[in-house]
């Protein structure tokens, strides 16, 4: 099982509502989305059965394009409330997740996202520092048996990506 973890694109810094969760991705968002999905697509090509996203507009987006770029536009895109920022990591979607022993694509914010791999992952030193706008890390666990029901601490970090590199 693979999971890929991201945090939206960069977005503008306000909306036409002026409600945080209208505000819109950037071009320059938009692009390192983009530029992200093609990384990811042509060094690991993940079969993605799944695609989570935040309820808000810019998390939305970033998990639309990712679709678009990974060929994955059949996938309908599941919104949830606990991908919102501020919330702790979602851990009965996590559990559903790390089931299905599939590729999932979790799109979420700062800093629900960085909780939710400081808990996943065995060995914090392997995450990067930041999760900055656009970025996307990469884990996965051993697929053994009864491992379905063990989330915490069983993902190593495989994949890295940042927009613009």
């Amino acid at each position: 099982m693979n999971l890929y973890v991201m945090r939206h694109g960069l977005a503008a810094e306000s909306s036409p509502s002026g409600r945080d969760r209208d505000r819109p991705l950037t071009p320059e968002g938009i692009l390192g989305v983009e530029q992200i999905g093609k990384t990811l697509r042509s060094q690991h090509a993940p079969s993605l059965v799944r695609i989570v996203a935040s309820t808000y507009v810019r998390a939305h987006h970033t998990a639309e394009l990712m679709a678009g770029v990974l060929g994955a536009t059949a996938l309908p895109i599941e919104t949830f409330s606990e991908l919102e920022p501020d919330e702790s990591p979602p851990l009965l979607l996590l559990g559903e997740l790390a089931a299905m022993q599939s590729d999932a694509l979790l799109v979420g914010h700062h800093p629900m996202v960085i909780a939710l791999l400081r808990m996943l992952v065995r060995d914090v030193s392997e995450l990067p520092l930041g999760l900055h706008p656009g970025m996307l890390v990469g884990v996965t666990r051993p697929s053994e048996p009864n491992m379905s029901t063990q989330i915490g601490g069983s993902f190593r970090v495989t994949t890295v990506l940042r927009p613009g590199r």
